[in-house]
């Protein structure tokens, strides 16, 4: 018999949606409008990682490195890559007030 764990999370969810918003200060930042993340079309307000290195050309599209949650769960490996192609995005340099934190 096998038991699954409650805590599973799907891989991915284009259902998934902005969960929790956290509140920053003096962070550098990007607003984002239709962004995508493990199938999830979002907008909002996003703290990136390491500043404008952060936004990186993969694969022949922009991606923004992020602190953002899946679900709830903070991802081990690394933070994650938001697909940028197709949206629309304000950079932020110093920037005050919510963020999006999970989206799930």
């Amino acid at each position: 018999m096998t038991i699954k764990s409650l805590n599973t999370i799907p891989n991915t969810s284009s259902k998934a949606q902005v969960s929790k918003l956290e509140r920053v200060q003096d962070v550098f930042a990007i607003e984002v409008k239709n962004a995508m993340y493990r199938g999830a079309k979002f907008s909002g307000v996003l703290e990136l990682v390491n500043g404008t290195d952060s936004i990186r050309k993969h694969k022949g599209a922009y991606r923004a490195n992020a602190k953002l949650a899946w679900f709830g769960q903070q991802l081990k490996k690394r933070n994650p890559f938001i697909n940028l192609a197709g949206a629309e995005v304000t950079l932020l340099p110093c920037y005050t007030g919510d963020v999006v934190a999970s989206l799930g």
